[in-house]
């Protein structure tokens, strides 16, 4: 661990425990719904265990927001500026203990909102209570179970159906790839990446066709057997590019596995949202060449490449110049739950209201704007957002940004067949 790190853990700790006997204790003058005291907002993080890192990049995210909104005076609610309080609990990796903070959240401290909750595990652990107590609750899981009609949980990214969706636009639009290998996590995420590919070349105006070549788990160390599947099916004329579908530390090694074998020399190599969410691309460097990877709120991390800054409008370019002036992480995940928080903040203000059920109305339906574009989520939580899908190239060690392939509004799937119009 390099000192940066370590500073970042302590920086980020000390936040953390001030949030949390903040919010433990409690203060006059500090309500959820009604009143006209501040704003009591949850959270729920990841502050040790297996994501803590995560955990503790949203806590320094959320404090330089509402440090923010409250040197600004706080959310305007039916006339009145209310400033906003935080209450955090560490969510300890495990659902659990997520269960638990949400029943608390909801139950005890009466937060308004919960800003944040984490993996597709954790949110199923908490959408009922969410649901139950009508608490709108923002979740960085990527699940499709906790997105049925009316629900409380929302996102301000893709679901794993969704995930796919840019690299199959590129099939679809690209001259030399008509059929792709498919390379999946077992679990749901990989089912729902499969479903979506036989329901998209099943279509009949979907040419070309995908072959599995094979499932792994995510703690998957060697992938030089599905490297060389598709070498194989490549040199037998049965596919043009390989699909893989993981993310973070999975996705890295096998990035950096198939550039040692020469796989993104023979063909392309797609992937979505896992394929440049990197705690640092630079731990990945020219391995990326000829890599195409879906882009939400990673598009900010390269928003001083032309390229992307095209596919990115000017509010939220505005308002991602305004983030580098907080006291805030500039890392990709940071700039995701700040949407969340930026999100939050309007739906208070439309509703006029700290009442969960009228945030819930006042976001439903209504284009939020925010660092990562407009957006517009639905009655089941999952918004239509924009992203791009980014051909990686290389210069010397260093992964660049080469080019947008596909760049705009991502639709809001959450089943198959999709339940909206592609």
């Amino acid at each position: 661990m390099d000192n940066t790190r370590r500073r970042f853990l302590r920086r980020s700790s000390a936040v953390a425990a001030t949030l949390g006997t903040a919010g433990l204790a409690g203060c006059t003058g500090v309500l959820g719904g009604g009143g006209g005291g501040k704003i009591k907002l949850g959270a729920i993080n990841p502050l040790s265990g297996a994501a803590a890192f995560y955990g503790e990049l949203a806590t320094e995210t959320q404090t330089a927001w509402k440090n923010r909104i409250n040197e600004d005076g706080g959310i305007d609610v039916d006339g009145t500026q209310r400033e906003v309080s935080l209450v955090e609990y560490d969510d300890e990796s495990n659902n659990s203990a997520a269960r638990s903070a949400a029943k608390r959240l909801a139950t005890v401290d009466n937060v308004a909102m919960i800003l944040s909750s984490w993996r597709s595990t954790g949110a199923i652990a908490i959408a009922p209570i969410a649901n139950d107590n009508e608490i709108p609750t923002f979740t960085h899981g990527f699940t499709p179970e906790v997105n049925e009609p009316g629900s409380y949980m929302m996102r301000m990214t893709v679901s794993t159906v969704m995930d796919a969706y840019p690299a199959l636009r590129q099939v679809q639009q690209s001259d030399d790839i008509q059929n792709i290998g498919v390379i999946a996590e077992t679990g749901d995420w990989g089912d729902d990446t499969l479903a979506l590919m036989d329901w998209w070349f099943d279509q009949p105006d979907n040419d070309g066709g995908y072959t599995e070549l094979g499932r792994f788990s995510f703690s998957q160390q060697d992938f030089s057997s599905y490297i060389t599947k598709a070498k194989r099916a490549y040199n037998n004329d049965n596919i043009d590019a390989v699909y893989v579908q993981t993310w973070a530390s999975a996705m890295q090694r096998f990035i950096q596995q198939q550039a040692r074998e020469g796989l993104n020399e023979q063909m392309p190599i797609l992937t979505g949202l896992g394929g440049a969410d990197y705690n640092s691309i630079d731990e990945v460097g020219a391995a990326m060449d000829n890599v195409y990877a879906l882009g939400v709120y990673t598009r900010l991390a390269y928003a001083d490449n032309p390229a992307i800054a095209e596919t990115l409008s000017e509010d939220a370019l505005s308002q991602f110049e305004e983030y580098k002036g907080l006291d805030a992480p500039m890392h990709p995940t940071a700039f995701n739950v700040y949407a969340d928080a930026q999100a939050a903040r309007q739906g208070i203000a439309e509703a006029g209201s700290t009442e969960g059920s009228e945030i819930r109305d006042a976001l439903v339906g209504t284009e939020i704007t925010t660092l990562l574009g407009k957006t517009t989520i639905n009655d089941r939580g999952q918004p239509a957002i924009p992203g791009s899908l980014i051909k990686f190239g290389a210069d010397g060690d260093s992964a660049v940004v080469e080019d947008v392939a596909w760049s705009g509004q991502l639709p809001p799937i959450t089943s198959i067949p999709p339940n909206v119009d592609l």
